[in-house]
């Protein structure tokens, strides 16, 4: 399994980058700012640890 960082995870394309590399099966980490943020959407993905 890969593994890849993602910056900017919680909007635009570093969301959208995020979805898709988790949706084809990599083992994706979000860098984001605002926690908050992240947080808000956690609950799409079983495996996000805050």
């Amino acid at each position: 399994m890969k593994t890849v960082l993602v910056t900017g995870a919680s909007s635009g394309i570093g969301k959208a980058t995020y979805n898709y590399l988790a949706e084809k099966g990599y083992k994706v980490y979000g860098a984001v700012g605002r926690k908050s943020v992240i947080q808000s959407w956690a609950g799409n993905r079983s495996s996000i640890k805050s």
